[in-house]
């Protein structure tokens, strides 16, 4: 029998966090530099003291994702986890971001590629990691290709929290956030399609991105076949 599990979107300037309770809960990113005050306030007004925080998972080691890391580990008490494929990058406090996917993706940039806090991940992902030991029924996988160490959330009750797999709408997701785009920034496409199937074929309900969202699967299912002919290209 799996345990209940709620999820809470924190919507914050630059990306989504989101707080997932189970037995105990945890915090699934941390935005930018300067976010955690109003992650503190978020998780309270959900009921959980930041203190109760089991575990900070980071889906991958940009600045938008890792800001607050620090910050929210130092109130908390709760471990990092990181994959260890963007551990050299969270510790550099310096994005990279790869191929820049359109223009808005280079009208974009100057304002979001900014130096952040470096993180030192305490648990470092090389696979599959099971989430229950913290609380939560479900597991972190590797998902590569928008930054070779990104990872995605998978939960027992079919919702799959993706990172930056994919994102929702445009402008951050400030326009149609629940249409499937391809991210500004891509490590490796070929990588980046193929942990596409990887989630899809755990048939998820929806996907829970890092901006705009949330995804429902169909739809991103749509979005990949119409879309996949870029690995050939």
């Amino acid at each position: 029998m799996t345990s209940q599990t709620t999820i809470t979107r924190i919507k914050l300037p630059l990306a989504n966090a989101y707080l997932v309770q189970g037995k105990r809960p945890i915090l699934v990113d941390t935005g930018a530099p300067g976010d955690a005050d109003r992650i503190v306030a978020a998780l309270r007004r959900a009921g959980v003291a930041p203190e109760e925080l089991s575990l900070i998972l980071l889906t991958h080691g940009h600045g938008d994702h890792v800001g607050a890391a620090n910050e929210l580990a130092a109130l908390s008490g709760a471990p990092i986890a990181l994959h260890r494929a963007d551990d050299a990058m969270a510790r550099s406090g310096r994005n990279v971001l790869g191929t820049l996917t359109g223009w808005e993706a280079r009208m974009i940039t100057p304002f979001v590629d900014k130096p952040f806090p470096p993180v030192a991940a305490t648990h470092l992902i090389d696979a599959e990691m099971d989430l229950r030991p913290f609380g939560v029924d479900g597991r972190a996988i590797p998902t590569p290709g928008h930054t070779p160490g990104s990872v995605s959330l998978l939960l027992a009750d079919g919702d799959i929290i993706a990172g930056d797999l994919l994102m929702g709408g445009r402008l951050g997701g400030a326009i149609m956030a629940t249409r499937p785009q391809l991210h500004y920034f891509v490590a490796d496409f070929g990588q980046l399609f193929a942990s596409m199937e990887r989630v899809l074929a755990k048939t998820p309900r929806r996907l829970l991105v890092g901006h705009g969202g949330p995804l429902a699967a169909d739809d991103v299912r749509r979005w990949y076949q119409s879309n996949k002919a870029r690995v050939a290209a």
